[in-house]
C-alpha cells in the first residue's frame, strides 16, 4: 500500500520507502535483525501510577542502619521512600553479624547496627521512613533477620514508630 505523507508535496509514495528501507535493513541485518527492528516499540510504556495512601494507614519505621540505604529501599519497595531525621532516647547501638545471603547481598554487609536498651542519656539518631502501604511493612519484616524483633517505641519528637530492636531486648 502507497500514500502520500501529509504535508509533503515531493510526490514520493511513503509505503514503498519503507518497503525498500524495510528490505535493506533486512539485507543488512539478517532475519534476526528484522524482527528486533519490527518488534521494538515506538511509544514508552506508561508510568505504574500507585494509589495515594488513605490517611491513617501509613506507618512510621525508625531506622538507624541499613533501611536508610537507596539500594536497600529500591529492593524492599521498587523505590525510595519519604525519610525525617529523628532520634529514640534510651537506646543504645551495638553489632551483629548477619549470615542471611540475600541480606547481605541487599545491604553489602554482614556487620549491620543493633539497637539495645541503654540508659536515660543514650540516643541513637536516625530517620523516621514513612511507608504508605502495609505491604511495604511486611516487606521489612521479611528483611530483617530473626536477631531482630519490631517493637512500637516514641521517638524524641513525641511521634510513635516502629523499629527493629535485638530480638532478647524486645
Amino acid at each position: 500500500m502507497t500514500y502520500p505523507c501529509p504535508g509533503d508535496t515531493s510526490g514520493v509514495l511513503w509505503g514503498s520507502v519503507i518497503g525498500i528501507i524495510g528490505l535493506l535493513h533486512l539485507g543488512l541485518t539478517g532475519l534476526a535483525g528484522a524482527l528486533v527492528w519490527t518488534s521494538t516499540p515506538t511509544i514508552a510504556p506508561r508510568p505504574v501510577k500507585r494509589p495515594t495512601p488513605l490517611p491513617g494507614e501509613t506507618h512510621r519505621v525508625f531506622s538507624y542502619g541499613t533501611l536508610q540505604q537507596p539500594l536497600v529501599q529500591e529492593s524492599l519497595f521498587g523505590d525510595h521512600v519519604p525519610t525525617t531525621p529523628a532520634s529514640l532516647p534510651g537506646w543504645r547501638l551495638d553489632w551483629v553479624t548477619i549470615t542471611d545471603p540475600e541480606v547481605i547481598r541487599t545491604s553489602g554487609s554482614d556487620r549491620h547496627p543493633i539497637l539495645r536498651r541503654g540508659s536515660q542519656d543514650d540516643v541513637v539518631e536516625g530517620v523516621a521512613l514513612t511507608l504508605g502501604y502495609e505491604w511495604q511493612l511486611r516487606a521489612v519484616d521479611r528483611y530483617e533477620v530473626a536477631d531482630y524483633q519490631r517493637i512500637r517505641v516514641t521517638l524524641a519528637s513525641g511521634w510513635t514508630a516502629w523499629v527493629y530492636v535485638a530480638a532478647d531486648e524486645a
